[in-house]
C-alpha cells in the first residue's frame, strides 16, 4: 500500500520534474561554460604567441643595437 495520498505523490513528482529541470538547466549552462572556456583557452593561445613574436622582435632589436653600440664605440 501506497504510504502517500494521491495528491502528496503528485506534489513530490512534481518537485522532481523541477529539480530534473534544473540540473538540466545547469547542464546546458556548464556546456556552453566548456565551449566559453575552449574559445577562451584557443585566444589565450593566440595572446601568448602574440607576445613570444613581440619578445623575439624586441631580442633581436636589443641585439642589433648592442652590437651596433658596440662598433661606434671602437
Amino acid at each position: 500500500m501506497n504510504p502517500y495520498s494521491k495528491q502528496e505523490t503528485e506534489e513530490r513528482i512534481k518537485a522532481l520534474r523541477e529539480s530534473l529541470n534544473q540540473l538540466e538547466n545547469q547542464l546546458a549552462n556548464h556546456s556552453d561554460n566548456d565551449a566559453s572556456q575552449h574559445d577562451l583557452i584557443e585566444h589565450l593561445d593566440e595572446f601568448i604567441d602574440a607576445v613570444d613574436h613581440k619578445v623575439l622582435s624586441l631580442k633581436t632589436f636589443w641585439s642589433s643595437l648592442k652590437k651596433d653600440w658596440q662598433k661606434s664605440r671602437n
